[in-house]
């Protein structure tokens, strides 16, 4: 090849890979579309050590359901009801220098697509829950709660999931369970979805077994 190809094909390649640092260097952005579901999760922020009541949601890039904590979503505004699914468009936005301690991607939202109940039916499923022996800082979000001075109610809650499953949650009570800190149990406990207003409760069936733990 002569000099004269080697010095054209060198500055092709400069303007390509010049081109490859800028668009690294842009936010990347896609219109999608957000699901929220009709129940939230249970989790906190790394920043934090009270747990609270995140939205669940996916967008139709990867479809994968995820608490919304420590993700930034600008200008989210819609008044959220549990037992309602909800659409909306977002832009979404591959950071390429995020904040610390947040994710890489951000949600800006556009617009509100549909609202629909999707829970209309009262409901009760029997589960066996796992208690660990240390409660959680806990405190409400739909509807939040407050104390007398109007900052957020804070429980001493259950941290507890169903057995088989990794995904914790944080009860301020089991209708008929007194808790022993100290000590982990298995219990029987009914769940029951109340619809209107909604609503879910926890009742003690039957204690399997309770252990010390040290």
């Amino acid at each position: 090849m002569s000099r004269l190809h080697l010095f054209i094909a060198f500055i092709v390649f400069c303007l390509f890979f010049t081109s490859c640092l800028k668009d690294q260097e842009n936010d990347k952005e896609k219109i999608v579309e957000i699901t929220i579901y009709p129940e939230t999760g249970y989790g906190a922020s790394i920043m934090s050590d009270i747990w609270t009541q995140p939205l669940i949601f996916s967008d139709n890039d990867d479809n994968q359901k995820q608490m919304l904590v420590d993700i930034i979503f600008e200008g989210l505004d819609i008044d959220y009801e549990r037992g309602y699914k909800y659409t909306l468009s977002a832009e979404k936005v591959w950071m390429h220098e995020p904040l610390q301690d947040v994710s890489s991607i951000k949600y800006v939202y556009i617009e509100l697509l549909s609202k629909e109940k999707v829970i209309t039916e009262n409901s009760e499923e029997n589960i066996e829950l796992f208690v660990s022996p240390e409660t959680v800082k806990f405190t409400p979000k739909y509807p939040s709660e407050f104390e007398d001075d109007q900052s957020p109610k804070i429980y001493n809650a259950l941290h507890t999931k169903k057995t088989g499953s990794d995904n914790w949650m944080t009860l301020p009570a089991i209708e008929g369970f007194n808790f022993e800190e100290g000590y982990e149990y298995v219990l029987n406990v009914k769940k029951i979805t109340q619809v209107d207003p909604y609503l879910i409760r926890f009742v003690l069936l039957e204690i399997k077994s309770k252990t010390l733990r040290n």
